[in-house]
């Protein structure tokens, strides 16, 4: 008997001691998963987690004091491009139209820089739009070069009216919209922006109040969460923020090959690479430069690819259409700067984190945002602004 009840005493006391020590466990436990929430500030979400429709208001710790324009972020080239169907029609004031119309669906394969709408470039985390507008057929309709993609007013399908839900429905994002409009003589070139300011309303800064370099936190004090650049300096109002509020530091490939060197690329093959190299390069040295009287304007790091070189390839491939996929026939400058954009994430996350480079990170224009694994590219755009050194 007194056996029996030694050896319950022994279970209850061991059970007893378990369950201290599990206790025991669970308040070590327990305050050790408090002090790890601590040590992650409100507003300071990270980077490779974040939601990428709200990252500015998620990362706000980060970015509150910040100048506007040295915030890191990602930007869309040529962003209302998306919608530039294989067969387009044609934009008659565009820069290109005289050679767009000797082979509309080749000009459209390189100008289709964007594969989502407008509102899913922002929702991917993009924060800067360039908006290309061109008014033919009695509308406005996006374009890039001289093809052109769907009308931008329309009621029915026009993207204005969702991109102004976007704005309305994210306060805590800042997006700068660069405008530039193509129209034919006697026609209103600012009719697009001031649609757009109206469309805003309240929502948009004005040049008066507030700068490239007022912080992120002033912004958002004045509620004021659009920024319209006038590109083509059509409007001369305190809402529209002069073209030279932005600078590309020389990041732009920009090129007007002679013929020599587009025949000399032909019979060379002209590859890639030679053209991913030139973007980085240009990229690298205008991180590397001090920006002296930029330092007051949006700075657009121009991460895009150049085709001009690669036009006689695409010729070749579109004789030869039926041995090429349409992802390549019908879409080579994203087709292009898919092969540029791995490479951009990797300088992004190694040698352009120097503090040297990354001290001047602030606008990355990309060519097919969206098209990146778990939105890596945006990712390691958006990472910079965590570094030491570039919060206050």
């Amino acid at each position: 008997m007194r056996r029996g009840t030694d050896g319950t005493g022994l279970r209850r006391s061991a059970a007893g001691l378990v369950a201290l020590i599990l206790a025991v466990a669970a308040m070590v436990i327990g305050n050790g998963s408090a002090r790890a929430a601590q040590a992650q500030p409100a507003g300071r979400a990270s980077a490779a987690t974040v939601d990428l429709s709200r990252w500015m208001g998620d990362m706000h710790g980060y970015l509150d004091n910040q100048p506007l324009n040295r915030i890191a972020m990602p930007g869309s080239h040529d962003s209302g491009s998306w919608s530039i169907p294989a067969d387009p029609g044609l934009c008659t004031s565009g820069w290109s139209y005289n050679v767009a119309s000797l082979d509309p669906r080749l000009a459209a394969s390189i100008s289709r820089s964007q594969s989502g709408s407008l509102t899913d470039q922002l929702n991917e985390g993009a924060r800067y739009l360039d908006l290309r507008l061109c008014f033919e057929g009695g509308q406005w309709r996006t374009f890039h070069g001289a093809p052109m993609g769907g009308p931008f007013f329309d009621d029915a399908s026009g993207e204005a009216a969702s991109v102004k839900r976007w704005i309305d429905e994210h306060p805590s994002e800042v997006v700068i919209i660069s405008v530039s409009a193509a129209a034919p003589a006697g026609a209103d070139a600012t009719e697009p922006l001031i649609r757009l300011r109206n469309l805003f309303g309240s929502r948009v800064a004005t040049r008066t109040e507030l700068s490239p370099t007022s912080t992120y936190g002033d912004f958002l004090k004045a509620g004021k969460n659009v920024v319209l650049v006038d590109s083509s300096a059509a409007v001369d109002q305190p809402w529209a923020w002069h073209a030279d509020s932005i600078s590309d530091r020389g990041s732009y490939p920009a090129g007007d090959p002679s013929w020599w060197e587009i025949l000399k690329a032909f019979f060379s093959g002209s590859p890639p690479q030679q053209i991913y190299d030139q973007t980085l390069s240009l990229n690298k040295a205008a991180l590397a430069r001090d920006p002296g009287a930029d330092a007051g304007r949006f700075f657009v790091l121009s991460s895009i690819v150049q085709p001009d070189l690669q036009i006689p390839q695409l010729f070749l491939i579109r004789l030869l259409s039926p041995f090429f996929p349409a992802s390549v026939r019908d879409n080579y400058l994203m087709y292009l700067a898919n092969g540029l954009n791995p490479q951009l994430v990797t300088k992004l996350r190694t040698e352009w984190r120097a503090p040297e480079l990354a001290g001047h990170m602030n606008i990355v224009a990309i060519d097919d945002l969206g098209h990146r694994p778990q939105g890596d590219l945006q990712r390691a755009v958006i990472d910079i602004n965590t570094l030491p050194g570039r919060t206050v």
